[in-house]
Protein backbone atom coordinates (compact mmCIF):
# COMPACT_ATOMS: atom_id res chain seq x y z
CA UNK A 1 0.00 0.00 0.00
CA UNK A 2 1.58 3.46 -1.48
CA UNK A 3 1.55 6.99 0.42
CA UNK A 4 -1.38 8.54 -1.17
CA UNK A 5 -3.19 5.34 -0.45
CA UNK A 6 -2.44 5.17 3.24
CA UNK A 7 -3.11 9.11 3.58
CA UNK A 8 -6.57 8.75 1.71
CA UNK A 9 -7.52 6.05 4.21
CA UNK A 10 -6.89 8.14 7.15
CA UNK A 11 -8.83 11.20 5.81
CA UNK A 12 -11.80 8.88 4.72
CA UNK A 13 -11.93 6.34 7.63
CA UNK A 14 -14.40 8.48 10.30
CA UNK A 15 -16.85 9.07 7.49
CA UNK A 16 -16.75 5.19 6.31
CA UNK A 17 -17.58 3.77 9.36
CA UNK A 18 -21.28 4.92 9.28
CA UNK A 19 -22.83 3.16 6.56
CA UNK A 20 -21.22 -0.75 7.52
CA UNK A 21 -23.28 -0.02 10.83
CA UNK A 22 -26.40 0.84 9.15
CA UNK A 23 -26.13 -1.88 6.49
CA UNK A 24 -25.66 -4.65 9.11
CA UNK A 25 -28.23 -3.48 11.14
CA UNK A 26 -31.05 -3.73 7.83
CA UNK A 27 -29.15 -7.14 7.27
CA UNK A 28 -30.02 -8.51 10.79
CA UNK A 29 -33.76 -7.29 10.23
CA UNK A 30 -33.44 -9.36 7.27
CA UNK A 31 -33.54 -12.13 9.48
CA UNK A 32 -37.21 -12.06 10.74
CA UNK A 33 -38.67 -9.64 8.10
CA UNK A 34 -39.06 -8.93 4.37
CA UNK A 35 -38.05 -6.38 1.54
CA UNK A 36 -40.53 -4.37 -0.98
CA UNK A 37 -38.02 -1.87 -3.68
CA UNK A 38 -40.08 -0.15 -5.80
CA UNK A 39 -39.67 3.13 -7.49
CA UNK A 40 -40.44 6.11 -5.24
CA UNK A 41 -42.94 8.67 -6.88
CA UNK A 42 -41.81 11.31 -3.95
CA UNK A 43 -38.52 11.39 -5.08
CA UNK A 44 -37.70 11.66 -8.80
CA UNK A 45 -34.43 12.75 -7.95
CA UNK A 46 -30.64 11.55 -9.00
CA UNK A 47 -28.14 11.79 -6.12
CA UNK A 48 -24.68 13.82 -6.98
CA UNK A 49 -21.60 13.01 -5.17
CA UNK A 50 -21.21 16.02 -3.68
CA UNK A 51 -22.76 17.06 -0.29
CA UNK A 52 -23.62 19.70 1.40
CA UNK A 53 -20.64 20.94 3.45
CA UNK A 54 -20.56 21.58 7.39
CA UNK A 55 -23.04 24.02 8.51
CA UNK A 56 -25.28 24.83 5.22
CA UNK A 57 -28.88 24.08 4.90
CA UNK A 58 -30.78 23.15 2.33
CA UNK A 59 -34.86 23.50 2.06
CA UNK A 60 -36.33 21.58 -0.46
CA UNK A 61 -39.71 21.38 -2.84
CA UNK A 62 -39.73 17.71 -4.88
CA UNK A 63 -42.95 17.48 -6.68
CA UNK A 64 -44.41 15.64 -9.65
CA UNK A 65 -47.90 15.22 -11.36
CA UNK A 66 -49.05 11.81 -12.97
CA UNK A 67 -50.73 13.30 -16.08
CA UNK A 68 -51.71 9.43 -17.62
CA UNK A 69 -51.60 6.47 -15.01
CA UNK A 70 -53.45 4.03 -13.91
CA UNK A 71 -56.82 3.20 -12.35
CA UNK A 72 -56.31 2.29 -8.33
CA UNK A 73 -55.60 -1.15 -7.84
CA UNK A 74 -53.90 -1.96 -11.72
CA UNK A 75 -50.34 -1.06 -10.88
CA UNK A 76 -48.36 2.74 -11.43
CA UNK A 77 -46.55 4.36 -9.06
CA UNK A 78 -49.40 4.12 -6.19
CA UNK A 79 -50.40 1.07 -4.23
CA UNK A 80 -53.13 2.37 -3.34
CA UNK A 81 -55.01 5.17 -4.88
CA UNK A 82 -55.45 5.15 -8.70
CA UNK A 83 -51.97 7.13 -9.64
CA UNK A 84 -53.92 8.90 -12.11
CA UNK A 85 -53.62 12.91 -11.73
CA UNK A 86 -51.75 12.11 -8.17
CA UNK A 87 -50.03 15.35 -7.17
CA UNK A 88 -47.33 14.58 -5.00
CA UNK A 89 -44.92 16.78 -2.77
CA UNK A 90 -41.89 16.36 -0.36
CA UNK A 91 -40.83 19.19 1.76
CA UNK A 92 -37.05 18.54 2.26
CA UNK A 93 -34.69 19.80 4.92
CA UNK A 94 -31.00 19.08 4.18
CA UNK A 95 -27.84 20.19 6.71
CA UNK A 96 -24.33 19.31 6.24
CA UNK A 97 -23.48 17.56 9.66
CA UNK A 98 -19.36 17.59 8.47
CA UNK A 99 -18.24 18.37 5.16
CA UNK A 100 -18.36 14.91 4.15
CA UNK A 101 -21.82 13.91 5.99
CA UNK A 102 -25.28 15.28 5.20
CA UNK A 103 -28.41 14.80 7.35
CA UNK A 104 -31.90 15.23 5.78
CA UNK A 105 -35.52 15.16 6.89
CA UNK A 106 -38.67 14.87 4.32
CA UNK A 107 -42.14 15.68 4.48
CA UNK A 108 -44.35 13.84 2.12
CA UNK A 109 -47.38 14.83 0.96
CA UNK A 110 -49.87 13.91 -1.45
CA UNK A 111 -53.35 15.00 -3.10
CA UNK A 112 -55.11 12.12 -5.01
CA UNK A 113 -57.72 13.06 -7.60
CA UNK A 114 -60.90 14.89 -6.37
CA UNK A 115 -59.80 14.43 -2.81
CA UNK A 116 -57.73 16.94 -0.28
CA UNK A 117 -53.77 17.33 0.65
CA UNK A 118 -52.92 14.71 2.61
CA UNK A 119 -49.82 13.13 4.80
CA UNK A 120 -48.16 10.52 3.50
CA UNK A 121 -45.15 9.92 5.16
CA UNK A 122 -41.66 10.96 6.55
CA UNK A 123 -37.58 10.12 6.30
CA UNK A 124 -34.70 10.54 7.91
CA UNK A 125 -31.43 10.31 5.66
CA UNK A 126 -28.35 10.27 5.86
CA UNK A 127 -25.63 11.04 3.11
CA UNK A 128 -21.88 11.15 2.29
CA UNK A 129 -19.10 10.97 -0.20
CA UNK A 130 -15.84 8.91 1.10
CA UNK A 131 -13.13 11.39 -0.60
CA UNK A 132 -12.57 14.50 -2.26
CA UNK A 133 -13.42 14.97 -5.83
CA UNK A 134 -10.84 13.22 -8.37
CA UNK A 135 -9.00 11.89 -6.11
CA UNK A 136 -10.76 8.23 -6.99
CA UNK A 137 -11.37 6.93 -10.17
CA UNK A 138 -14.74 7.34 -9.85
CA UNK A 139 -16.36 9.83 -7.26
CA UNK A 140 -18.09 7.66 -4.65
CA UNK A 141 -20.59 8.02 -2.31
CA UNK A 142 -23.41 6.28 0.31
CA UNK A 143 -26.88 6.96 0.90
CA UNK A 144 -29.41 5.70 3.76
CA UNK A 145 -32.62 6.21 4.77
CA UNK A 146 -35.55 4.93 7.11
CA UNK A 147 -39.09 5.68 5.52
CA UNK A 148 -42.51 5.58 7.44
CA UNK A 149 -45.51 5.36 5.28
CA UNK A 150 -49.11 6.49 5.89
CA UNK A 151 -51.59 3.30 5.37
CA UNK A 152 -53.39 5.79 3.09
CA UNK A 153 -50.48 5.42 0.59
CA UNK A 154 -48.28 2.11 1.30
CA UNK A 155 -48.79 -1.01 2.34
CA UNK A 156 -45.42 -1.18 4.10
CA UNK A 157 -45.48 0.90 6.43
CA UNK A 158 -41.79 1.23 7.93
CA UNK A 159 -38.85 0.73 5.10
CA UNK A 160 -35.00 0.90 5.35
CA UNK A 161 -32.99 2.11 1.98
CA UNK A 162 -29.48 1.86 1.55
CA UNK A 163 -27.86 2.87 -1.69
CA UNK A 164 -24.46 3.45 -3.48
CA UNK A 165 -23.54 6.85 -5.52
CA UNK A 166 -21.25 7.38 -8.18
CA UNK A 167 -20.63 10.12 -10.27
CA UNK A 168 -18.10 10.60 -12.97
CA UNK A 169 -17.06 14.18 -15.15
CA UNK A 170 -16.03 13.74 -18.42
CA UNK A 171 -15.35 17.53 -19.99
CA UNK A 172 -18.89 19.14 -20.08
CA UNK A 173 -20.81 15.43 -19.42
CA UNK A 174 -21.30 14.17 -15.94
CA UNK A 175 -22.62 10.68 -15.17
CA UNK A 176 -24.27 9.68 -12.30
CA UNK A 177 -25.62 6.47 -11.06
CA UNK A 178 -27.67 6.03 -7.81
CA UNK A 179 -27.00 1.76 -7.68
CA UNK A 180 -27.36 -0.71 -6.53
CA UNK A 181 -30.81 0.57 -4.37
CA UNK A 182 -31.66 -1.71 -1.93
CA UNK A 183 -34.52 -1.40 0.19
CA UNK A 184 -36.43 -3.32 3.13
CA UNK A 185 -39.77 -3.70 4.44
CA UNK A 186 -39.87 -3.22 8.05
CA UNK A 187 -43.02 -3.24 9.13
CA UNK A 188 -46.00 -4.29 6.62
CA UNK A 189 -47.70 -6.32 4.49
CA UNK A 190 -44.22 -7.31 2.75
CA UNK A 191 -41.99 -7.91 5.35
CA UNK A 192 -41.19 -11.41 5.32
CA UNK A 193 -40.11 -11.26 1.41
CA UNK A 194 -36.37 -10.67 0.67
CA UNK A 195 -34.54 -7.53 -0.78
CA UNK A 196 -35.94 -5.75 -3.75
CA UNK A 197 -33.57 -3.31 -5.47
CA UNK A 198 -33.72 -0.76 -8.04
CA UNK A 199 -31.45 2.32 -9.93
CA UNK A 200 -31.49 5.51 -10.44
CA UNK A 201 -29.38 7.66 -13.24
CA UNK A 202 -28.41 10.33 -15.22
CA UNK A 203 -26.12 11.68 -18.57
CA UNK A 204 -25.76 15.07 -18.69
CA UNK A 205 -24.12 17.87 -20.79
CA UNK A 206 -23.44 21.68 -19.36
CA UNK A 207 -25.03 23.63 -21.78
CA UNK A 208 -23.67 27.11 -20.31
CA UNK A 209 -23.09 27.80 -17.18
CA UNK A 210 -26.33 27.79 -15.36
CA UNK A 211 -28.05 25.31 -17.66
CA UNK A 212 -27.16 21.55 -18.06
CA UNK A 213 -29.50 19.20 -19.62
CA UNK A 214 -29.93 15.69 -18.76
CA UNK A 215 -31.77 12.02 -19.38
CA UNK A 216 -32.37 10.31 -15.64
CA UNK A 217 -33.36 6.81 -15.44
CA UNK A 218 -35.14 4.93 -12.56
CA UNK A 219 -36.68 1.64 -12.09
CA UNK A 220 -36.96 -1.13 -10.10
CA UNK A 221 -36.52 -5.26 -11.56
CA UNK A 222 -37.82 -6.69 -8.16
CA UNK A 223 -36.79 -9.07 -5.66
CA UNK A 224 -33.36 -10.51 -5.91
CA UNK A 225 -34.21 -14.09 -5.95
CA UNK A 226 -37.50 -13.70 -7.88
CA UNK A 227 -37.74 -10.93 -10.51
CA UNK A 228 -40.67 -8.77 -11.13
CA UNK A 229 -42.22 -10.20 -14.68
CA UNK A 230 -41.03 -7.26 -16.63
CA UNK A 231 -44.60 -6.31 -18.31
CA UNK A 232 -45.18 -5.67 -14.11
CA UNK A 233 -41.79 -3.93 -13.18
CA UNK A 234 -41.43 0.28 -12.97
CA UNK A 235 -38.99 1.13 -15.89
CA UNK A 236 -39.12 5.52 -16.58
CA UNK A 237 -36.95 7.65 -18.73
CA UNK A 238 -36.96 11.29 -17.95
CA UNK A 239 -35.33 14.05 -20.08
CA UNK A 240 -34.64 16.85 -17.68
CA UNK A 241 -33.33 20.61 -17.70
CA UNK A 242 -31.19 21.85 -14.80
CA UNK A 243 -31.34 25.71 -14.41
CA UNK A 244 -31.21 28.52 -12.04
CA UNK A 245 -34.64 30.55 -11.43
CA UNK A 246 -34.34 33.90 -11.10
CA UNK A 247 -30.53 33.64 -10.37
CA UNK A 248 -30.90 32.42 -6.74
CA UNK A 249 -33.30 29.04 -7.48
CA UNK A 250 -31.34 25.80 -8.16
CA UNK A 251 -34.32 24.04 -10.22
CA UNK A 252 -34.98 21.06 -12.05
CA UNK A 253 -37.19 19.96 -14.59
CA UNK A 254 -38.66 16.96 -16.32
CA UNK A 255 -40.79 14.49 -18.73
CA UNK A 256 -41.46 11.34 -17.45
CA UNK A 257 -41.86 8.77 -19.73
CA UNK A 258 -42.95 4.86 -18.54
CA UNK A 259 -41.59 1.96 -20.47
CA UNK A 260 -43.79 -0.86 -18.90
CA UNK A 261 -47.10 -1.40 -18.79
CA UNK A 262 -46.94 -1.61 -14.80
CA UNK A 263 -45.31 2.14 -15.29
CA UNK A 264 -47.20 4.94 -15.23
CA UNK A 265 -47.51 6.17 -18.95
CA UNK A 266 -46.38 9.61 -18.15
CA UNK A 267 -45.76 12.29 -15.45
CA UNK A 268 -43.73 16.00 -14.82
CA UNK A 269 -41.30 16.67 -12.44
CA UNK A 270 -40.36 19.78 -10.82
CA UNK A 271 -37.70 20.13 -8.06
CA UNK A 272 -36.38 23.11 -6.29
CA UNK A 273 -34.00 23.91 -3.82
CA UNK A 274 -33.98 27.20 -1.85
CA UNK A 275 -30.72 27.28 -0.13
CA UNK A 276 -28.34 25.21 -2.80
CA UNK A 277 -24.82 26.35 -3.84
CA UNK A 278 -25.49 27.69 -7.92
CA UNK A 279 -22.29 26.74 -8.56
CA UNK A 280 -22.66 23.01 -8.30
CA UNK A 281 -24.44 23.33 -11.96
CA UNK A 282 -26.27 19.84 -11.18
CA UNK A 283 -29.88 21.16 -9.28
CA UNK A 284 -31.88 17.92 -8.75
Amino acid sequence: MNKNELTFLNKSHKHLVVLPFFICGIFAAGICTKAHADVDPFEFQVYGYQTQGKGNLDPELLSSYIVAGHKAGEGGTSPTYASQSMMRFAIELEYGLTDKIDFAYYLNLARPDGQDLQYAGSKFRFRGRFAEAGELPVDLGWYSEIEWWSSKFNDDQVEAEVMLTLQKDVGNWTFIVNAPDIDKVIVGDNRSEVFEVGYRGEASYQMTDRTRLGLQIYGAPGKVNDVTPIGQQQHYVVPTLHTVLFNTIPSSFGLGFGLTQGSDLFFLKANFHFGGDISERIYD
